[in-house]
Order: C-alpha cells, then sequence, then structure tokens
C-alpha cells in the first residue's frame, strides 16, 4: 500500500515537472525583456535557433518517457485517409463547440488572444505560428493523450481516466469555468479521436486543426 502511494506520488510529481517542460519552448515566442529587446530592436535568428533547440530536447524528453511509461498507442502508424477525415470533423466540432461556449459567457481571453495577433504581426510572427499551431499541440498531445492518459488508463477506468486527463488539460490552459469547459470538451475529443484511431498522430493533427482555426478566427475577427 505504501509502495503504491508513493509510486503514485513520483508520478503526480514527474506529471508536474512534465507540464513546466512542454512549455520551454514557448520562451522563444515573445520579446526578451530581460535582453532589453523590443519589437524594433530584436535578433530573429536567435529566437528561431533557441525554439528549435529546446523545441528539440522536450520533444526527446516526452518522446522518452512516453516509451518508459507506457505502450497503449502508436505513432505515426498506419495512417489512413479515414483518419485524417475524422480528426478534421473533430477539430471543427470541437472549435465550434468553442464559439458557442464564448458567445454564451463573457470571456477575458481577449487580452491573451491580442498579444498573439499582436506577435504574429510583429518580427517573430512565423515562429509564433509554427510554435502555437504545430510544435505545442505535437508536444502536448504527447504529454497530455500520450503519458498521461496512457498511465491513467493502466490504472483506472476507461471513462474516469479520460475525464482525469481532460480536467488537467483544461486547466493547464485557464482557470476561468467557462474557458475550462471548452477545454475539456476540446480534449474529450482527441481523447476520442486517440480511442478511435489508436493512433497518437491523430489528435495531434486534429489540436493543430483546432489550433490554426481559431488562428484564423482571430485574425478575421480581431
Amino acid at each position: 500500500m505504501i509502495i503504491k502511494a508513493g509510486r503514485w506520488i513520483r508520478n503526480v510529481f514527474i506529471g508536474l515537472m512534465l507540464f513546466v517542460v512542454v512549455q520551454i519552448p514557448t520562451l522563444a515566442d515573445g520579446y526578451w525583456g530581460w535582453w532589453g529587446e523590443t519589437q524594433s530592436n530584436i535578433t530573429v535568428w536567435k529566437h528561431w535557433v533557441s525554439f528549435l533547440a529546446l523545441s528539440v530536447a522536450v520533444w526527446i524528453i516526452l518522446f522518452m518517457t512516453y516509451r518508459k511509461v507506457t505502450s497503449s498507442y502508436k505513432l505515426f502508424y498506419e495512417l489512413k485517409s479515414s483518419m485524417i477525415v475524422q480528426a478534421i470533423v473533430v477539430a471543427v466540432a470541437v472549435v465550434s463547440f468553442e464559439m458557442l461556449i464564448s458567445l454564451i459567457f463573457s470571456t477575458s481571453a481577449e487580452s491573451e488572444n491580442y498579444e498573439i495577433i499582436h506577435l504574429i504581426h510583429s518580427p517573430l510572427g512565423m515562429l509564433t505560428l509554427i510554435c502555437s499551431n504545430v510544435v505545442s499541440p505535437i508536444l502536448e498531445e504527447l504529454l497530455f493523450r500520450g503519458i498521461i492518459q496512457g498511465v491513467l488508463r493502466e490504472a483506472l477506468p476507461g471513462v474516469l481516466a479520460i475525464m482525469l486527463t481532460n480536467l488537467l488539460f483544461a486547466f493547464g490552459h485557464g482557470y476561468q469555468i467557462e474557458s475550462a469547459l471548452g477545454m475539456f470538451v476540446v480534449g474529450c475529443g482527441f481523447s476520442w479521436l486517440l480511442i478511435k484511431t489508436k493512433n497518437l498522430s491523430m489528435p495531434m493533427l486534429s489540436h493543430m486543426t483546432v489550433n490554426w482555426l481559431v488562428t484564423i478566427i482571430n485574425l478575421m475577427f480581431i
């Protein structure tokens, strides 16, 4: 009993550390105020080098952890056109739900959206797009759906494991109830996709599609 409790405490600690680690590449996505950078005084290539190096390092850490703790799902395995269609359909569905939530509730995500739009129109625009819409979705899915959901499904009933995974996913993206609700449903969509296809690359693709759709919507209406 004590040994089992100790393992859970260790796993929780590792999960918290990995959640911090997955955010590291975003350090290159923005001005380095501590370096005295401004939009008119920025060395773009240093941001790109930092971003690529940090992204590769974080991928290696997450992938090694994934391979060690679970083998529940395949990664980039037997990709089929039907899977890709499912991933895109799920993305459109959850974005539609998020838009409905934003209409029902008065969310305060505008400031964050304005900051992202400002970065997109800055010299770091392309880096911001790649970080937010490609790299972050891949790393987050490897962490939440690959590692966390994989570990929890081996220890808990399937539905409970999925709900807990996506509660962590939701509150990892914000603590306001309305935004957390939207992200919880988004995460459940990704989890369903993973269980349906048994291929971790599909929620990655769906997550990327969601982020691109949200970015396009923000660019059009903000």
